[in-house]
């Protein structure tokens, strides 16, 4: 069994930097050079004091570079950065109140380097497959139109799928940024947690009565906050206006496989089209820039901010405070009309993504159904990074730093995640309880009905203590799933405790 620590995720993305495989660092000698150094300084860092301070160092200059790839506005970094070092503090404090706080400083690291270690590695392409054939298809459907040499009529069309593989060239730096702030919010959710510590200290200095520390926002406020939330449940697309039933004129020059998908030009086809064709197909292929409000996502990411969730709360520190974010080419009027002069699909694509892949993380409706955007693929990661987290949870004042180890890989179609429990030094380590919550998030995350069919998940605990050396398991696929231990099948209701789960059989005749 491998052991994919934290030194094999950082060796492997020095290797992807050397060989130019990070876009926002290939053509710039300055930043390339000092994440080199910050990184290997944080691989070889020793201590939790000095770990801290190069994971500090190593996020500003990652959040640096990829953000100013983006966009070269670094109005805020200052602020943010700031932040970053209060909110570093102010997790001691967390660390103090709560005896099963985890860390979060190093663990956005730890997320974005083992999200590139799976990303660029040939072992997991195939899993991966959905993410790369999105923009795949259009960069080839680009090049499909531009050949055809009939700008007038394709001419829209060409301008959005060049948007779209523009943004896939800063799809690397959209990760990094996601992964990196994703769980900047997370103090807010904690302040109830430490009042609770004071509420309990202070009657003993005979302090009866004192007011909480509380907050919410002012009535000003609310506007800012309505129009982010409006934002975040934007779909924006571009559509024919007519588009109907009479296509047979777009029928005979596009070429579609068997499920409808475009794959190219019928070259000879366009060729003969008549002039009377030509208007027609230069009339329906003449898109429209369309915004669409998706009412059950504005009502979840409402109640998000309302609940103050970690996920939200950071994506509104970072259009609160980083003016890339704020100065969008985006207009339109009070009936959700756009004109494509008022829009930048590319802009609009990679940082709208970049706030909702940090919002949907912790957003309870987010399911997700196949490996096909940013979002699906840093709330998986999220899941899977262990290596890293420091935490207090055998309730004593001495800090574990490994809590269990790992190893990821693939068995034919199946990932694979295995945590190993065998650090017997730890008091209470309970492998068990670990499974239990994993199980618990991921039969909720994954729409197991709607589950592509390239999306297997095996995740097992493996204890290899005194007191359990059980292999727990769950096996995750479409309209399948299952509970073992030690090869023994689970009913997983009852095992999970929860009305809202099925059994295997009951997943299988959805």
């Amino acid at each position: 069994m491998r052991n994919l620590n934290e030194t094999a995720v950082l060796n492997y993305y020095l290797e992807l930097v050397d060989k130019g495989e990070i876009k926002f660092l290939k053509d710039r000698a300055e930043f390339r050079e000092a994440i080199i150094k910050a990184v290997e300084a944080l691989r070889d860092a020793e201590g939790m004091n000095n770990r801290i301070n190069a994971a500090k160092d190593t996020w500003k200059l990652l959040f640096e570079a990829s953000m100013s790839y983006i966009d070269p506005d670094k109005r805020g970094y200052d602020k943010l950065f700031k932040y970053f070092d209060e909110y570093v503090k102010f997790e001691e404090l967390i660390f103090a109140s709560d005896s099963f706080y985890r860390d979060h400083t190093l663990h956005s690291l730890w997320v974005y380097f083992l999200g590139e270690y799976i990303m660029k590695h040939e072992e997991f392409k195939d899993f991966l497959g959905d993410m790369f054939s999105f923009y795949h298809n259009y960069a080839h459907s680009k090049t499909m139109l531009e050949s055809a040499k009939m700008d007038k009529v394709f001419g829209s069309l060409i301008k959005v799928y060049e948007d779209i593989t523009k943004a896939y060239d800063l799809e690397d730096s959209a990760r990094c940024v996601s992964a990196i702030t994703h769980d900047l919010g997370y103090p807010i959710k904690k302040i109830e947690k430490i009042n609770k510590c004071i509420k309990e200290v202070l009657p003993y200095f005979s302090i009866n009565n004192y007011d909480e520390f509380n907050f919410s926002y002012s009535e000003i406020q609310q506007n800012f906050i309505s129009s982010f939330i409006e934002f975040l449940s934007f779909n924006i697309t571009a559509n024919s206006e007519d588009l109907g039933e009479d296509n047979d004129v777009l029928l005979k020059v596009l070429e579609l496989d068997e499920s409808g998908k475009f794959t190219g030009i019928n070259k000879d086809e366009l060729l003969k089209l008549k002039d009377d064709e030509i208007v027609k197909l230069k009339k329906i292929l003449n898109l429209k820039p369309r915004i669409e409000k998706n009412i059950s996502r504005h009502w979840a990411y409402s109640k998000d901010f309302e609940d103050y969730k970690h996920g939200i709360m950071s994506a509104f520190l970072l259009i609160k405070n980083i003016s890339a974010f704020q100065n969008l080419k985006f207009k339109y009027n009070d009936n959700m009309n756009v004109d494509f002069k008022d829009i930048d699909f590319k802009d609009i694509m990679v940082k709208q993504g970049i706030l909702k892949n940090i919002t949907n993380h912790t957003n309870d409706n987010f399911k997700l159904v196949k490996m096909g955007d940013s979002s699906d693929f840093l709330t998986f990661i999220d899941e899977l990074e262990e290596f890293s987290r420091i935490s207090r949870a055998n309730q004593n004042r001495e800090y574990i730093t490994e809590f269990c180890t790992t190893d990821i890989y693939m068995d034919k179609d199946w990932f694979n995640v295995d945590f190993v429990f065998e650090n017997d030094n730890i008091v209470n380590l309970d492998p068990q309880r670990a499974f239990k919550g994993r199980c618990e998030r991921f039969l909720n995350l994954f729409d197991i009905v709607r589950l592509s069919s390239k999306l297997k998940i095996r995740l097992r605990c493996i204890g290899k203590l005194p007191c359990d050396s059980n292999i727990y398991t769950l096996e995750i696929a479409h309209k399948y799933a299952k509970i073992l231990i030690n090869g023994e099948e689970k009913n997983i209701p009852q095992y999970l405790n929860s009305k809202q789960l099925y059994t295997r059989e009951e997943y299988a005749r959805m």
